[in-house]
């Protein structure tokens, strides 16, 4: 008995310095993408300007396509289209659109009333607008943005300038409600561990691609070269911006993600379900196909989170810190690290830095939402979205993880 206590005594000890040296390089990461982020500066457009295609994907979108579409008709760009693909929509969003539509001869719309096998709603809608679009790039947007006068015009300057073909953002996004406060940073945290925007933007890293969905400006020399969202292991996917960015980053287009601060904000989930739904389809579309991963993933972020709390608690009793103190002091540096990571990340998003305390917190509750994502995969019952199941995902069908 008295050895497996120490057995168990000495693991502890190793799976608490696993975590703070998982804290230390988190917090690393994220200094490294923050430096590594900036927001476009001025440029001067060439003339005449590329004719730019705003595609924008909306299934019941009642609550925000007025003041998406506003933002997006008061662009300052010189020539520019907005094509609205209604994936279905059944409240007021279809009555809507035929109004601003009378409005506005620059924007058209086009109504889905069938999602063909095999493709995810989204990434048939945005590949439906595409067909449509007549420039020569495409921006893809969601109705939950909304946009300053300039930004098509800075995005479009910088794409040029750089000679890029993807060009994504980092959107403002408005955190509103405690889940949101929760477990939207802790999206961004786990991202900037695997990459970050200047490993985005290196020709040398192939593999190392991703793009908000909330903004994807591509060329569309480039978006029919790959076959976008058509492409075989992006159409099925809930993570299709992700897929886009993988495809275009693997054939050897040039990408870049930048800041949008001041340029587009974007409010997604303001409740436990909507965030914990949206959050579990991203997660769902792109391990699926790797429920062991998701076991594990989610197992050690449970622990990550609670671990550190529960041994500082244990080795407070009263006779206990001495025995205690080597495990006491990892758990604390563990802490802290979470901490700083989560306050230095939630700055990027203007929440002040007292909701950092709940860094164990949100990951042990991203944890649970990893290991939901796993139920998900085995029993076969697929992530949900807008009243849609996502498409069965296998190896064959998706990109790889990285």
């Amino acid at each position: 008995m008295q050895k497996v206590t120490r057995f168990l005594s000495a693991l502890r000890t190793i799976l608490l310095g696993a975590s703070v040296l998982l804290g230390l390089w988190q917090d690393y990461r994220i200094q490294k993408a923050i430096r590594e982020t900036a927001t476009p500066l001025p440029r001067r457009l060439p003339r005449p300007a590329p004719r730019v295609s705003i595609i924008l994907p909306v299934r019941n979108e009642q609550e925000n396509i007025d003041g998406c579409l506003a933002s997006l008709l008061a662009q300052d760009y010189p020539d520019f289209e907005v094509i609205v693909v209604d994936d279905g929509s059944t409240d007021a969003t279809p009555a809507r659109l035929a109004a601003w539509q009378q409005r506005d001869p620059r924007l058209r719309v086009q109504r889905i009333e069938e999602l063909p096998a095999g493709w995810a709603g989204k990434a048939h809608a945005l590949h439906s607008g595409a067909t449509l679009a007549s420039g020569e790039w495409l921006l893809f947007t969601d109705a939950d943005t909304r946009h300053a006068p300039q930004t098509l015009r800075r995005m479009v300057a910088h794409a040029i300038a750089h000679r890029l073909d993807l060009l994504s953002m980092f959107t403002e996004m408005q955190i509103i409600g405690l889940a949101a406060r929760l477990l939207t940073p802790m999206t961004g945290l786990l991202l900037t561990v695997l990459i970050t925007p200047g490993e985005i933007r290196s020709a040398a890293r192939p593999r190392q691609a991703f793009a908000f969905g909330q903004y994807i400006l591509v060329r569309r020399e480039a978006y029919e070269a790959t076959g976008g969202f058509s492409a075989p292991e992006v159409r099925a996917s809930f993570t299709e911006d992700m897929g886009i960015a993988q495809v275009f980053k693997r054939q050897g287009w040039r990408e870049d993600i930048v800041g949008g601060c001041g340029l587009v904000k974007n409010v997604q989930w303001t409740t436990w379900r909507s965030a914990w739904r949206g959050l579990r389809k991203g997660a769902y579309g792109k391990l699926a196909p790797y429920p062991l991963l998701s076991l594990v993933g989610g197992s050690f972020l449970v622990y990550y989170g609670l671990a550190p709390l529960l041994t500082l608690r244990a080795a407070l009793r009263p006779g206990h810190l001495r025995q205690e103190r080597l495990s006491a002091l990892l758990a604390l540096l563990a802490l802290c690290l979470q901490v700083d990571s989560k306050r230095r990340f939630g700055q990027a998003f203007g929440l002040p830095a007292r909701w950092a305390l709940l860094a164990p917190f949100a990951s042990t509750a991203f944890g649970f939402l990893l290991l939901d994502t796993m139920r998900l995969a085995i029993n076969g019952q697929g992530a949900d979205w807008k009243g849609r199941r996502a498409p069965r995902l296998t190896r064959t069908n998706m990109l790889p993880l990285l």
